[in-house]
Formats: C-alpha cells, structure tokens, sequence
C-alpha cells in the first residue's frame, strides 16, 4: 500500500524510535492501584454531587394546592423545562398539520378493523403506526398503545406470536382495548433492523460486534449532538399518534405503555396535557435508585443503554415530579411483584410520594396503584377499566 501523499505538508523525523519503553518499568500493580483509587474518587465524587441534587429536588418546585387552576399555573413553568429537557418537542397548536400515507389493512374481524399507516413526525422524519378501529365506534374513546424496549406496534397490538408470552408481553394490549371499545394507535419507536423475528433484538447491520442497545445508542448520539434527545423525538412521534386520535375521538384519549412504553405513558402525559388518562406498567420507581443503584431490580448506571440518562432528571424530575405535571388529569401505576426490571418496594413508595399531589388537590380517586403477581406483563383487567373510567371528558 502506498504512502499517503498531501501536496505542501512536510513530514518530520520521529524523535522517538519505536521499541522498548523505560529501560526500568515500574511495577504495573502499583500503576493499577493508582488507576483504581482514581476511578473510585470521580464516583465517589459524583454520587455525592448527585445525591445532593437528589435532596435539593423539591425546592425545584413551587406548587400552588389553593385550587386546581392556580395549580395548573403553578406546574406549567416545569412543563416547559421537562420539554427542554427532551428537547424537538413542538406543542400541538405550533406543529404541522398531521401527514398520513401509505395505509395498508392488516386484519379486519367482527370486531375491529387493523391497518398500519406512515406518519410525519416533523419535517423529513417518519415513523409508522398501527390503527385498530373497533366495530360500532369508539365507545370507550381513543387509547395510545404504547410499546417497550425492541418491540414494535405489531408486539403491542397482538399481531404476533409472542404478543401473550409468559414474561416481557403485552398480552395482546391493543387488541383487547379495541375489544373493549377504544379506538387504538400504536406509534413505533425505533431501536434495530435486520431481523424476521417478533423481537427487535438484532444487531444493526454492519455493528454486529456492537451490543443490541447500539441502534438506539447511534441516534441518541446525534440526537445529544443537536441539543436533544433520542427520547424526545420518540415523544414527537407518539404525540403525532394523540394528533391521530383527536380526528376520530375527540378529547376522549387514554395511554398505556409496558416497559420503556410505561416511560413513554409516564413522561408523555406530563408533556402533552391532551391524554385524559394513563396506566404507566412495568417502569414507574424511585428514579434516583433506578438510576444508580442498589436496587434489587436492574440498575441503569450498569445497563447498555444510554437514553435513560437526562440532564435534569436527578435534579428536578423524580417520577412522582412528573405525576404532579399529570395532576389534575388521571394516572395509574401497574407493577407485578415479580418484575425483574421494577422494584416493587420502591416503586410504591415513590407512588405514595405521588399520590401527595392529588390527596392535595381533593382527587385521590384519579390516582391507583394496580399491583398483580405476575412478572414484567400488561396483564390486568383493572388497568383497562381505570382507563374506561377516567378518558371521558370532564
């Protein structure tokens, strides 16, 4: 192979030939030592800094309970910087109008009928969805079905064959909200391609030597680049889906997500103050330990996935932090007791935390905590009743 060869630019000698190093090496164990003692000051550093962040959170916060109007008021200064924080968002009034193409029929029963469709999220970008029409109209309302970690609006909906599996399903969400009278849009949210499988777990093409969480790391990277986040773009595309759902219902509009879908039912309410009603399943915790451990569920700081990191998250938006932006409409946590990902202990001491706000307020009906005793599953009929129950416009 041939030199590389730049008109104009002078190549110099090396001053240091290649080869050994200093004729007498140091011990390497005393240079590990060092290395580890620095590598534990910078996170001893951090998480005191962090803790200390984590302590000052609730003076972020200048609630007024005097009525529901001036708590309204009171709460929309951190609306606007839980959007800043994701960035990309655009709220409802300023964005394009809603651009749907490409619609195709997936089933048709005496109960409903399925199609998948294309939607621009914001100029030059797309995602799909799934539409599930009941039969006889929306009785129920509209429902944002939302998906998790590598799944897909075909996963959520029921239109696979690991829709009803034992552990991390939906149990064929979509399909029986539309069952039940709920006008259903599943917005996807990407992570990889390349695979024929039910499951977005392939590698990305071309990073096959790269962990399953590298076509999502990619776009956060880019997205961090410009300001933003991968997780705000994803809240663009499922508020698109809520655009979707206010032609054909109205208002009447509830969430349900499962897993990362239970962080998108959690965080989108709070932005997008349109959604009535929502069943966060499988994520809601006490954020912090969530985060950064000890936790006897998975911990995030040891996971491979970068897009549960935020800038303000630790100071200022502890998941019952984001209820009160959802307050005064209606939420619910759903937690199985045998959810590896969730700590059911701690997930109910954080909603204990959240449900301070609506007690404030006179509206402890509009909040629950649904427990079951199964694993990481959508899998109660009373998360769909509380959704019957709250979506109607008040």
């Amino acid at each position: 192979m041939s030199e590389l060869q730049i008109p104009n630019v002078p190549m110099h000698e090396i001053e240091a030939p290649e080869g050994a190093g200093h004729p007498r090496p140091v011990d390497p164990t005393r240079v590990d030592a060092h290395r580890k003692a620095t590598y534990l000051s910078y996170e001893a550093f951090l998480r005191q800094k962090l803790g200390e962040l984590d302590r000052e959170r609730p003076a972020q916060w200048q609630r007024d309970y005097s009525s529901i109007a001036a708590y309204e008021k009171s709460i929309e200064p951190m609306r606007g910087r839980l959007q800043k924080m994701f960035g990309f968002w655009i709220d409802p009034a300023d964005r394009a109008p809603l651009n749907v193409r490409s619609i195709e029929k997936l089933e048709e029963t005496s109960k409903y009928t399925a199609q998948r469709m294309r939607l621009e999220i914001l100029p030059g970008l797309e995602t799909y969805a799934i539409e599930i029409i009941p039969k006889g109209g929306a009785t129920r309302g509209g429902l944002l079905a939302q998906h998790g970690y590598a799944g897909s609006p075909e996963m959520v909906c029921g239109f696979t064959s690991t829709a009803n599996d034992k552990d991390y399903a939906y149990r064929s969400l979509g399909i029986r909200a539309a069952e039940r009278g709920f006008h259903v849009v599943a917005v996807f949210h990407p992570f990889a391609y390349g695979t024929t499988s039910d499951v977005c777990d392939a590698k990305l093409p071309g990073f096959e030597h790269h962990s399953i969480s590298y076509g999502r790391n990619r776009l956060n990277r880019m997205c961090t680049m410009l300001g933003g986040t991968l997780f705000g773009l994803d809240m663009m595309a499922s508020s698109r889906g809520v655009d979707l759902l206010t032609r054909a219902v109205g208002d009447r509009i509830g969430m349900y997500g499962l897993s990362q879908g239970g962080m998108s039912a959690l965080y989108l309410p709070a932005l997008d103050p349109r959604i009535k009603a929502s069943v966060s399943a499988a994520y809601f915790n006490w954020r912090f330990v969530k985060l950064l451990g000890p936790t006897r569920a998975t911990c995030y700081l040891d996971w491979t996935d970068e897009g549960q990191f935020f800038s303000d998250v630790v100071r200022a938006f502890s998941d019952c932090d984001v209820v009160s932006l959802i307050a005064p409409r209606a939420f619910a946590v759903e937690a199985g007791i045998h959810d590896g990902a969730v700590d059911f202990e701690k997930a109910y001491a954080e909603f204990e935390r959240a449900r301070v706000h609506y007690d404030k307020l006179g509206l402890s009906k509009r909040i629950e905590f649904i427990g079951h005793a199964e694993g990481h599953v959508s899998a109660t009929r009373r998360a769909m009743e509380f959704l019957e129950e709250n979506v109607q416009p008040r």
